[in-house]
């Protein structure tokens, strides 16, 4: 604790200069992560692991940033630490105004085979945003460390305070910042963020300097703990909960284990959701709030963490999610019967993605919440307060590691989530087991026991479900593979009927089918099949040409192969490897083996490798090219941008046609193409199909400068849904400003 005799910041000198300037650093930490994601997504397909793999780096980081912080404090007399830290906000300040946060563009990648797109990602993060990111990140200890220097109060409110404002930043940027402003503007404003943070860091620094020289020599904060420890206090907690004295060995180990295992589950849930449950755009902003929020919850007040309520609840949801299909169906029989429905009239739960989503959230929270609140509990005096945040930070840093670089590489599924909620429940029973050693009751009792009953139940559950039984007569598991770019699966259906059939799926959208018989393998089905505007746009080129050449981006298991006559060519454009593998491999898949034309893969962003063909004089002259990627939630925009139009229309004869899939649940993408199309002098036509059973709901936009084809084919929406029929105001799609909040059913 402070020395009595040691003299209070002066009255100009408040803690508000603390709070704002923790306040602005954590605002711009959290504006530049989706700020620079976004600059960089677009080189890597627009895959959901360039938002994953750029956590891994800002954990990294953040962590070099409080050993920084954790060092300075500890090592360096008051003076030095002063001149350096200034040094590094100068530094971080002139790699600011030198790069103006815009990625170089010569570290994009190329396509080439032996590329790691991971490494790539940290590659281009750090010569971008790498030092003014470290300065960022030491702030957050190292003002709290001069603010209980500096006055008698606590700083983890100023902890609290800092989740706060990177809450903000997380939900301002997309509905505000994004919507209003093109990235290389949202990086000047940055830009001005940062300068404005490095007066307000500087002043600090120099006023607790100051404060500490006119200090009379007195025991520091550290050795008054030392001092404590040697009187056998080691450890004892204060009414504050705050506990004083050096932290043991087994303290530290929790300061590490925790925040790994809440990272863990935190990255863990964000995958399994936004990539097999619902791929929604901006999905993957709920569980970085929550997670924020957990911070706060646990942090800014002691009593908003209750740990009997929250391990309870949060083992009945573990419980609940363990067995979900099974608990759901008995659910929905339930329900159905109370209300007297049947047949077509049931309601069917297991239909309503954001009912699985919102359980999945919900377990989250409670698991955050739990594992930071009992980090908040052991936390220590001010004179530990680096070390304290330090070992968080390797927590953060090692969950990041576990599931960006070695998860995807031991499993082909995304089983750390099964093992981070077989940890969670374990902890939750340890820590009711330690309600009730502190004080035996009935009701304690009773919590535990049930408690037990739930974890042991959820354990049951997980186990079995990851070894489920594939020998099913008529469904089994084909094939699971994962990388960067996600899990991929081949799922056999009806096996020894006439409907056996084959499909790839990527994550939860299905990308392709087959059907396996031989003599109805030649049929293109889901999105491609009779009468789609993919077969009215292949027949019109067809039609007029007795060669054609056609292009594709996006393989998925290459049905567009199917309408190739023997003397057309088709070139595919894929960023996947494993999506070639798959759609190559005969096991499954024929379209490509069985094209009667001539087939070409090329591997990487379709956008990226006509860039590059066209620089290389090899101008592919296109009687069709289709656009096929964004069917998901990470639809890449890049590839519907205004400089992104103006490459496909190089590669296209006069007289090309530019077909574009825009089925999607979540989006209406028709006005950003409308204006596109007029942008560029094309008229347009639109089809919307109804599933059926040999056709999968699929919309297209069919782009042409030639006034035959708009003759001779009509617009057929009469089935459009409302929500796709709603006037939109978008602006003009390009590099620089691209915004999906407005077109959000």
């Amino acid at each position: 604790m402070q020395q009595k005799n040691m003299p209070r910041a002066s009255v100009g000198f408040s803690p508000l200069a603390y709070a704002i300037t923790v306040f602005i650093s954590a605002f711009l930490l959290f504006q530049v992560q989706p700020l620079l994601s976004k600059f960089i997504l677009p080189w890597f397909g627009g895959t959901p692991a360039v938002w994953t793999s750029a956590m891994l780096f800002f954990q990294i980081v953040l962590f070099l940033g409080y050993l920084y912080a954790h060092l300075t404090s500890v090592h360096l007399t008051p003076r030095s630490r002063l001149y350096l830290h200034l040094g590094v906000l100068a530094v971080a300040l002139g790699s600011v105004a030198f790069n103006r946060l815009i990625p170089p563009v010569s570290l994009r990648p190329t396509g080439a085979d032996n590329e790691w797109p991971l490494l790539q990602v940290l590659m281009l993060l750090g010569a971008t945003v790498g030092l003014p990111y470290f300065a960022l990140s030491s702030t957050g200890p190292l003002l709290q460390k001069w603010f209980s220097e500096s006055f008698d109060k606590s700083p983890y409110r100023l902890f609290a305070l800092s989740n706060f404002g990177s809450l903000l930043a997380l939900i301002s940027y997309p509905f505000f910042f994004e919507a209003n402003w093109g990235i290389v503007s949202q990086a000047a404003m940055w830009s001005v963020g940062f300068a404005a943070f490095t007066l307000c860091c500087g002043y600090c620094a120099w006023q607790t300097y100051s404060l500490s020289s006119k200090r009379p020599s007195a025991v520091s904060i550290t050795s008054t703990s030392s001092v404590s420890k040697s009187e056998g206090s080691v450890g004892e907690i204060q009414p504050s909960g705050i506990i004083e004295g050096p932290p043991s060995l087994f303290q530290m180990v929790k300061w590490i284990v925790l925040p790994t295992l809440a990272c863990i589950v935190f990255l863990a849930v964000t995958n399994e959701v936004c990539q097999n449950i619902a791929t929604v755009p901006l999905l993957w902003i709920v569980p970085l709030a929550l997670y924020l929020l957990s911070f706060i919850v646990a942090f800014d007040q002691p009593k908003w963490y209750s740990r009997s309520i929250y391990t309870m609840v949060g083992l009945g949801l573990l419980f609940f999610l363990s067995n979900y299909s099974e608990f759901l169906y008995l659910a929905s029989d339930i329900l159905n019967r109370m209300l007297g429905r049947s047949g077509a009239n049931e309601i069917l739960l297991s239909k309503l993605w954001w009912l699985e989503a919102g359980v999945y959230f919900s377990a989250l929270f409670c698991m955050l919440v739990v594992c930071h609140g009992e980090l908040a509990k052991s936390k220590p005096g001010p004179g530990y307060l680096t070390r304290f945040y330090l070992t968080i930070s390797l927590g953060g840093a090692l969950g990041g590691i576990l599931v960006n670089l070695i998860a995807p590489y031991v499993f082909k599924t995304f089983f750390e989530l099964t093992l981070a909620f077989l940890s969670c429940a374990l902890l939750c029973v340890v820590i009711l087991y330690s309600i009730i050693a502190q004080k035996r009751s009935p009701m304690r009792l009773g919590l535990f026991g049930l408690g037990t009953l739930l974890a042991i139940g959820t354990c049951f559950y997980l186990i079995r479900d990851a070894w489920p039984d594939n020998d099913s007569d008529s469904t089994s598991v084909q094939h699971e593979a994962r990388n960067f770019y996600g899990v991929l699966s081949v799922n056999r259906f009806d096996r020894n009927t006439p409907e056996d059939i084959f499909a790839f799926y990527s994550g939860h959208i299905q990308h392709g089918m087959q059907y396996a018989d031989p003599m109805k393998r030649h049929l293109p089905l889901t999105y491609y099949g009779q009468g789609s505007g993919c077969e009215i746009g292949i027949r019109y080129v067809q039609q007029k040409h007795a060669q054609c050449h056609m292009g594709a981006i996006g393989l998925g298991v290459g049905t567009v192969a199917a309408y190739a006559r023997a003397e057309d060519r088709i070139r595919f454009y894929e960023i996947n490897p494993q999506v070639i593998e798959v759609a190559k491999n005969t096991q499954w898949f024929h379209y490509l083996s069985d094209c009667r034309g001539k087939v070409d893969t090329v591997l990487g962003d379709a956008r990226l490798q006509l860039e590059r063909e066209l620089k290389s004089g090899a101008n592919q002259q296109f009687d069709l090219l289709i656009l096929d990627a964004f069917s998901g939630d990470a639809v890449p925009t890049h590839l519907l941008t205004d400089e992104a139009i103006g490459i496909y229309s190089e590669h296209l004869k006069p007289d090309g046609l530019l077909v574009i899939h825009i089925t999607n649940t979540h989006l209406d993408l028709f006005p950003v193409t409308k204006q596109l199309a007029q942008k560029h002098g094309y008229g347009y036509r639109r089809i919307y199909r109804k599933e059926t059973d040999s056709l999968s709901r699929n919309y297209y936009i069919l782009l042409s400068k030639e006034l035959q084809f708009l003759e001779q084919v009509a617009d057929e929406i009469a089935d459009l849904p409302e929500y796709l029929n709603r006037p939109r105001s978008v602006p003009l799609w390009t590099d620089e400003y691209t915004n999906l909040t407005r077109l959000l059913r």
